[in-house]
């Protein structure tokens, strides 16, 4: 089946690539993980569909919020471990009669290679390095016009990249 196809693909490459072992492929269709053995046209796929690749280490996962956090999960119970960031704020601003919210809502965190650091990307133009253990921001990016859509670090962790609605990767 598809699903067992890519994961046996992928996996062990994984670690070729990032230097990490315990890092595991995951596929999804939506909010659907789509596991070995499953149907994909049982899980609503059709040609031309979005999937959603994720990469996780086996002891956590990050994901970034509309809340203005990034959160550090344990895969296996779904516990909370650790909450990076606070609460952002909301705005409301009033352009050509309609109403627009804007904030600090994160859309992307990712986990450095050796798992010490998170960079996360924001509505706010910004993408921010996290130091893990402390909980801390190390550093600020700024450089982008418009809301940041991505950001991940480089295979070896020296180099961040961002991309942006304003058309660039930086």
């Amino acid at each position: 089946d598809f699903c067992a196809q890519f994961r046996d693909a992928v996996g062990p490459r994984l670690g070729n690539i990032t230097g990490a072992a315990d890092l595991r492929p995951h596929l999804f269709h939506g909010g659907v993980e789509l596991l070995p053995g499953s149907q994909l046209a049982s899980a609503g796929v059709k040609e031309g569909s979005p999937l959603t690749f994720v990469v996780t280490a086996a002891s956590r996962v990050v994901s970034a919020s509309g809340d203005g956090t990034a959160k550090i999960w344990n895969p296996e119970t779904g516990d909370c471990l650790q909450t990076l960031g606070t609460v952002g704020w909301e705005k409301r601003v009033t352009l050509q009669g309609r109403t627009l919210k804007t904030g600090r809502e994160m859309i992307s965190a990712a986990f450095s290679p050796d798992g010490s650091l998170v960079l996360s990307g924001s509505v706010d133009c910004t993408a921010k390095i996290w130091d893990v253990q402390s909980g801390e921001t190390v550093h600020t990016l700024h450089g982008h016009r418009r809301r940041l859509r991505s950001a991940a670090f480089s295979p070896d962790g020296m180099l961040a990249v961002t991309a942006s609605d304003d058309l660039t990767a930086k």
